[in-house]
């Protein structure tokens, strides 16, 4: 079937051929006619620009793709209307979707999962880290760019945190062979978790050629994905590596709390199947195949202890005569998935939020972190309550901890800041460490107004607020940075003189770092730095500070 090439322009665009069709609208080959640029123009369809709330959903996709930006998320570009048609403009992949190729190839080799799976999972860790849920993480939205870049894609029915709930109470959004149990039960509130499970799914298909739960209708997938247990991958996939089966095992956890904590932990497990692969080929390569329990299939190692696991059967009620599968059978007959939530009673504003700060009481941050689910769910239903502040403030918070926690764990593997948060906030941090809280202060708020304008640093401008009121509360109205300095001066010519040179080439040195570029701390700079080259100058008698009269 020849592409569809309309002979018209939309603002700027001459479009091409057509790429293909979306929920929302669709996307056409184009061309920058400023610069002959090649892109792709997403346009909403026509019989949609009327509908109000379709229109907010394309304007609120514009505004999450702006906000992100990784190697691993398709690039926007803009967009505008023209006449009453909306359209955005990204970047264009000449590779095609994951979905053709996995239907080309039928399985793709488990190394090259791996490297897609750390690819994927570094896309959903930034966007989880600027408060967006995906939701519909799924072959035909990852795009693969000849260099083997995996692009995400479509955040048409993504869920951003930061903005008001759009989709109306009870409508399951997704597409049904990728969605987790919370999407279809409505139980639990969507979270990042619910694109791992997602992300399961597809590393499952990749290797497979198949998604985990098939059947002949949307029900009865509906219904596997709550109850089943997942095929062996290793069973369709026979060279796949156990402990790659075992992660997507726990992707597909029923209970979020079961799948590993977040995108990063994603990452390090998936880094951890190639060397696990790579320590094992090591040792049968030393010992010749000789060790006994150790077979070689192919390209994968495994070892017939690592057998795949067998969940012990709980004594449950069978599913058919459970409550929640009759109410829900009957609300799919009469009403579709939407009925669900028509069984659900709402306790008052008044009395949810109470239940929230009481969880939340201790100020403790794992009681912040365990109330999410609570807060989310808050927040859902009542997108516009009078309480609708706090909650958000607490979603902020939550983002920020997750934040500071993912950035920890990248530094401690070697890694750089990536963002201007994360460097200003690493700075901020070194004076506290060093225990000048009044500059760290000052840090902090100035990294408040200076990423006030970047939504995508929302979760390290909360940090920096939270760090700052932490510290206001405990310094009170202390503030003498120079008397600070002085008596870090004093204590490292007292470490020095006990014999403890380490400690007192410390505290000079991290003067030296922190305060070189303060013209206000010349003298105390200079001073630290005439210690650094003659050591032995601590040993002369105590003179007054530097700085000081």
């Amino acid at each position: 079937m020849p592409a569809e090439t309309p002979a018209r322009r939309v603002g700027p665009f001459q479009l091409e051929e057509k790429l293909g069709v979306g929920g929302m609208g669709v996307v056409y080959k184009a061309t920058y006619l400023k610069t002959g640029q090649k892109v792709a123009l997403k346009m909403l369809a026509p019989d949609l620009t009327a509908d109000p709330k379709v229109a907010k959903r394309f304007e609120r996709e514009m505004e999450i793709l702006q906000k992100l930006k990784h190697p691993n998320i398709i690039r926007y570009y803009g967009g505008s209307t023209t006449g009453n048609q909306r359209w955005y403009a990204m970047e264009l992949i000449a590779g095609g979707s994951m979905d053709r190729i996995i239907k080309e190839k039928g399985k793709i080799a488990w190394e090259d999962v791996i490297d897609y799976g750390i690819q994927i999972a570094m896309a959903l860790e930034h966007s989880h880290a600027a408060g967006i849920i995906h939701r519909d993480l799924k072959p035909a939205n990852l795009l693969l760019a000849p260099n083997n870049t995996v692009k995400l894609t479509d955040f048409g029915i993504a869920r951003d945190t930061d903005a008001t709930a759009l989709t109306q109470a009870g409508k399951t959004v997704g597409t049904m062979a990728y969605m987790a149990p919370e999407q279809i039960t409505g139980k639990q509130p969507v979270s990042r978790k619910t694109d791992l499970y997602s992300l399961g799914c597809v590393l499952f298909e990749m290797l497979t050629g198949k998604t985990p739960f098939e059947a002949p209708t949307q029900p009865e997938v509906m219904f596997k994905h709550l109850e089943a247990e997942p095929p062996s991958v290793r069973e369709l996939a026979w060279q796949t590596p156990v402990w790659l089966e075992e992660l997507i095992e726990e992707l597909l956890a029923k209970d979020p709390n079961d799948r590993p904590f977040d995108a990063l932990a994603v990452q390090v497990k998936l880094q951890e199947v190639k060397k696990k692969v790579a320590d094992k080929k090591t040792v049968v390569g030393e010992t010749k195949g000789a060790a006994a329990g150790v077979t070689m299939h192919g390209d994968a190692v495994v070892t017939k202890a690592h057998t795949k696991k067998k969940k012990k059967k709980k004594e449950v009620t069978p599913v058919y005569e459970r409550g929640w599968f009759l109410a829900l059978t009957f609300l799919v007959v009469v009403g579709g998935a939407a009925g669900w939530y028509l069984l659900k009673r709402y306790k008052p504003e008044d009395q949810r939020f109470a239940e929230v700060q009481q969880a939340v009481q201790s100020g403790e941050i794992d009681d912040l972190l365990n109330a999410e689910s609570l807060i989310e769910r808050m927040h859902a239903d009542f997108p516009e309550g009078k309480h609708k502040d706090a909650v958000q403030r607490m979603l902020d918070d939550i983002s920020a901890i997750r934040a500071e926690r993912n950035l920890n764990l990248r530094l401690n593997l070697g890694k750089d800041p990536e963002t201007e948060g994360e460097r200003l906030w690493v700075n901020a941090k070194q004076f506290e460490k060093a225990g000048d809280r009044v500059i760290a202060l000052e840090k902090y708020r100035a990294m408040e107004k200076l990423l006030s304008k970047d939504a995508g640093e929302r979760p390290f401008r909360s940090l920096a607020r939270r760090q700052a009121e932490k510290i206001e509360a405990e310094i009170g109205g202390k503030g003498d940075r120079t008397a600070f300095i002085n008596q870090w001066l004093v204590d490292a010519d007292t470490a020095f003189r006990k014999g403890n040179r380490a400690e007192a080439q410390k505290i000079w040195k991290s003067i030296y770092d922190l305060y070189g570029s303060m013209p206000e701390f010349h003298a105390q700079v200079q001073q630290a730095d005439a210690r650094l080259a003659r050591p032995e100058s601590a040993l002369a008698p105590p003179a007054p500070p530097a700085g000081t009269r």
